[in-house]
């Protein structure tokens, strides 16, 4: 009798604690929901779609062959090509870091493309030039003529930690302000990518071709790092290059 009375004690007083803590709970969830909306409002006028166009030639047997029907039909069929140029569209993201019209992105995004296309979150399209590329660390910087943008605010990478959230915007496969949520998986991935070059950030922030060279953040809107690659055999591990090697790199560029 007196064990099932402490049960009684017990059990009112744990609901006592959900109706007084239930609401806190609620309250947190809300407010981390609020956190997150004003990170989007706040970066996604920063964020552009780039398209780079590239023309690629090809060679193709000619369909003629002048000696058809003859005895010689066939022979001079290896002279007879036809040249066909056709366009190829990559696509990628950017960030603008500041208002004179400077995007940061990444190299294998615009590195020889004979035109880059930049549509911007108001739905403003200006053709991109690069001003500076580093292959070696897979990033570059366009320059666009533009007025009246809205530069994101760029963070320290030597600070974030991991466990923290971590929100990636871009245009994964043409889908643009496409936005995602995560955390940071790791820091200082080493050995990664073509060059192997850099210490990668890796975060579980869901990243797809066409997220590259878009924005990595954190929980107060700030770019810690720039949307990289992500490992093909896996799910739900994507790397970014850290901000501040972003921002060494570019900085002989700016001027």
């Amino acid at each position: 009798m007196k064990y099932a009375h402490l049960c009684r004690i017990f059990a009112g007083g744990f609901l006592i604690m959900l109706l007084i803590l239930g609401p806190a709970y609620g309250a947190t969830a809300v407010g981390l929901q609020q956190d997150f909306i004003r990170v989007v409002e706040q970066v996604k006028p920063s964020v552009v779609s780039l398209k780079a166009i590239t023309v690629v030639t090809y060679q193709i047997p000619s369909p003629d062959d002048f000696f058809r029907g003859t005895p010689y039909e066939g022979v001079f069929q290896d002279y007879g090509y036809r040249i066909i140029r056709k366009p190829r569209v990559g696509q990628g993201s950017g960030i603008i870091i500041n208002s004179q019209g400077y995007i940061l992105t990444n190299y294998h995004v615009v590195g020889g493309a004979q035109q880059i296309l930049v549509r911007l979150y108001d739905g403003r399209e200006f053709k991109g030039q690069v001003v500076g590329s580093n292959p070696k660390y897979d990033i570059a910087l366009v320059k666009i003529a533009a007025q009246g943008l809205k530069p994101a605010i760029l963070g320290d990478s030597n600070q974030i930690r991991v466990g923290q959230w971590a929100i990636a915007i871009g245009s994964p496969f043409g889908l643009e302000q496409t936005v995602t949520v995560g955390v940071i998986s790791a820091t200082g991935r080493k050995g990664l990518g073509p060059t192997q070059a850099a210490y990668y950030i890796q975060t579980d922030a869901s990243i797809n071709p066409g997220n590259s060279g878009g924005p990595l953040l954190d929980i107060n809107g700030h770019v810690i790092g720039i949307n990289n690659m992500i490992l093909s055999q896996g799910q739900g591990i994507g790397f970014a290059i850290p901000i501040n090697l972003a921002k060494q790199v570019i900085s002989p560029w700016l001027k």
